[in-house]
């Protein structure tokens, strides 16, 4: 917040005088430039209203029939549609939900981050990945929801809710089109289409799952919640780390630049001329 802004608002700067550690508090969380401003504090909103849907999920679980009565209601209207060769098409995308898939997934993309330079984001990955994966079993044996009985296309002996394929979709492939999206800084149009076709997969692995009559529609829809917030957890500590690498990096070039008697702006961070024209 600007001092003039301040100054022009009688009740703010009467607030600021009263209570300057909150203000500052409050001013740093809502600055735009850095990362640790406002754009930290809107996905800490994001991540508290997902852990807050997710619980009324499982709370409309147990003490409402609205919910049983949607998911059994979908799975029922689906029982006419579960025909070949949609279902060969349906257990081919359900496998690319699959711990080993995703693993595998997971360690490819892992090699070709460390070795293009970008080994920042293996570790806010795994944390992505693991944390969902954690959340989501020890959620599955608490709540230990039964699967749809009507069909038996596909073997699953663990509880249904949520999906662990969905929150593996998000979380993995997720990350994965982030960590794309991320490094197209030019191109709004690519950019768009890596977030299409990234929401676009993801929601195909989770109707597959809706489809073979394996999960419930509210299992899914759960599975993405927990995943959400898991991604949500791994772009904070990719962008965090990114922030302090860009400000540690200019840092270095600004004393750099001192010791060889030359003058840095401020946000730069390559070399700046000497006032007299001359070389260094």
């Amino acid at each position: 917040m600007s001092r003039h802004w301040v100054r022009d608002r009688p009740v703010v700067a009467l607030f600021e005088q009263r209570f300057p550690r909150t203000f500052h508090f409050i001013g740093a969380r809502l600055r735009t430039r850095q990362f640790d401003g406002l754009p930290l504090t809107l996905m800490v909103v994001f991540a508290l209203y997902l852990v807050a849907l997710f619980g009324g999920l499982v709370r409309e679980l147990h003490e409402a029939q609205g919910l049983v009565r949607l998911d059994n209601a979908v799975d029922r209207w689906f029982d006419a549609h579960r025909v070949q060769p949609f279902i060969d098409a349906m257990e081919w995308l359900t496998l690319w939900g699959e711990g080993p898939t995703t693993t595998i997934v997971g360690v490819t993309a892992s090699l070709l981050w460390w070795s293009s330079r970008r080994g920042h984001l293996v570790l806010p990955f795994w944390i992505c990945m693991l944390g969902a994966q954690i959340t989501t079993w020890s959620a599955k044996y608490i709540i230990a929801r039964e699967r749809p009985s009507n069909w038996d296309l596909i073997e699953a002996h663990t509880p249904a809710f949520p999906s662990g394929h969905a929150t593996a979709a998000i979380s993995v492939y997720g990350f994965i089109a982030y960590s794309v999206w991320r490094t197209i800084q030019t191109k709004p149009r690519a950019r768009f289409e890596v977030v299409f076709w990234g929401a676009v997969a993801i929601a195909m692995i989770g109707f597959s799952r809706i489809y073979l009559s394996v999960h419930f529609l509210s299992d899914v829809a759960s599975g993405y919640v927990v995943g959400g917030f898991w991604l949500a957890v791994g772009v904070v500590v990719t962008e965090w780390y990114a922030a302090k690498r860009h400000v540690r990096m200019d840092s270095d070039h600004e004393a750099l630049a001192q010791g060889d008697g030359q003058v840095v702006k401020p946000g730069l961070t390559g070399r700046e001329p000497p006032l007299d024209g001359r070389g260094g």
